[in-house]
């Protein structure tokens, strides 16, 4: 009997997670798309998308076979959605089978590591993470839990990411960089130096905002 995977967010985010997972066909061996859970009643989906909206993840009862895979950009919200799916022993997916990824990398549960996404050798990603696409990881990379990262994003050797961090496409940081818990990197921007908790940058080279 296949698992019903249930996708947290029904935004862009949580349609690119469906898009993807849709067109692995080997993966569907494995799982039913089962639908999304979003806090927006009136959310209106786009025509086409044949994938029901279940409900609200505050309010969700889980179900025997149900696993989670979170697509929430918001690394606060993200939190904050998953906590009554983990309080009720939810199981979530992690999904690394179109990136690459190096034999000795380690990837949290509920990470989902978009098509491209490169994750070089001893990085470690923790749990409810979202790297997207083309995005490359340098080797001994640490990003913590709850982290998004955007598209196109360049994070050199042994950078550290705390957790709920959310740093925006295009972004590149320098080696050994540390990013405080909390912290956003706006787009595009360049971190040559450590970024304090809590903290937003941008620009080339970041400067808080």
């Amino acid at each position: 009997m296949r698992k019903r995977l249930v996708i947290i967010g029904a935004g862009g985010l949580g349609r690119i997670v469906y898009d993807v997972l849709s067109n692995d066909i080997p993966m569907l061996d494995e799982v039913e798309l089962a639908g999304f859970l979003d806090t927006r009643a009136d959310l209106e989906m786009p025509e086409g998308l044949d994938c029901p909206v279940l409900g609200s993840p505050l309010e969700y009862q889980v179900r025997d076979g149900d696993i989670f895979i979170p697509a929430v950009g918001d690394p606060t919200w993200r939190k904050k959605l998953v906590a009554p799916l983990l309080e009720q022993g939810a199981e979530f997916f992690s999904y690394t089978r179109r990136a690459s990824v190096a034999g000795r990398a380690q990837i949290g549960h509920g990470t989902f590591l978009t098509p491209g996404a490169v994750v070089s050798t001893d990085c470690r990603i923790g749990a409810f993470g979202y790297i997207d696409t083309y995005t490359i990881l340098g080797h001994d990379v640490e990003i913590g839990e709850h982290c998004m990262v955007g598209a196109m994003t360049f994070i050199a050797g042994g950078v550290q990411v705390g957790n709920g961090v959310a740093i925006h496409p295009r972004t590149t940081i320098a080696k050994g960089v540390k990013i405080g818990d909390g912290a956003t990197i706006g787009i595009g921007s360049v971190v040559v130096k450590d970024v304090p908790p809590g903290v937003t940058v941008f620009g080339n080279p970041a400067r808080t905002i």
